[in-house]
């Protein structure tokens, strides 16, 4: 059983989040806010397996509540919004989170985030993988006098690996027992070789080079 909170402003989406849940037999709804200060709480005290959350959040910001959440819990966070700036994306999985969609009401594919997520797996919105690959194609993302298919070393790529799986600086610097500020400075070079900026366009263009290893899934 996936149990879930929901953290969202607007009523109506609430509900249709809600609709979706009910009608899985693996899905349970735990909880839901309409605030961050309270779902925060909610969190702490119900310790759902996957929190979903919109960014636009009236009393605190929801890239910040991501960042509690992530260093305050277990749970694992599904970014769901209107906000597809590729700045907001990257901003939201650098402050942890696992996984990140568009709120079109899309029931199929909040199903499939959910469960992607549950089983340790970051998934993102084909909408916005899209849109990263028409930027690439014009040469948007590439970063100036950087050559993307610069090839990286074992510990980047086993870095690379584990961002991919979910893990933060703070975990992926446990596993490889090496400090966090040696784990930031490994994902600026290996960003810079892929000619990425962030997280999400990291792992969208380590899939499309081959770097990630076929299981993707967490360990502990």
């Amino acid at each position: 059983m996936i149990r879930l909170v929901i953290i969202e402003n607007e009523a109506l989406s609430r509900l249709g989040i809600k609709s979706v849940i009910n009608q899985e037999q693996d899905f349970e709804m735990c909880g839901e806010a309409d605030n961050g200060t309270e779902g925060m709480r909610l969190v702490e005290e119900l310790k759902p397996d996957i929190v979903l959350l919109d960014i636009a959040l009236p009393d605190i910001s929801g890239l910040d509540l991501i960042y509690n959440i992530k260093t305050r819990t277990d749970s694992k966070v599904i970014v769901l919004t209107y906000h597809s700036s590729q700045d907001v994306v990257n901003s939201a999985f650098q402050n942890g989170a696992d996984s990140y969609i568009l709120k079109k009401m899309d029931l199929q594919l909040i199903k499939h985030a959910i469960n992607t997520t549950y089983q340790n797996s970051s998934f993102i919105d084909p909408e916005i993988a899209k849109r990263f690959f028409r930027n690439f194609a014009s040469g948007n993302t590439k970063i100036k006098g950087k050559r993307y298919r610069e090839t990286l070393t074992a510990t980047e790529a086993q870095i690379l690996n584990l961002i991919a799986r979910g893990f933060s600086n703070k975990e992926i610097a446990e596993k490889l027992f090496i400090t966090v500020s040696t784990v930031k400075g490994h994902t600026s070079h290996l960003f810079s070789k892929l000619g990425v900026r962030g997280r999400v366009n990291a792992i969208i263009m380590a899939r499309e080079l081959g770097y990630l290893e076929t299981e993707t899934s967490r360990v502990s």
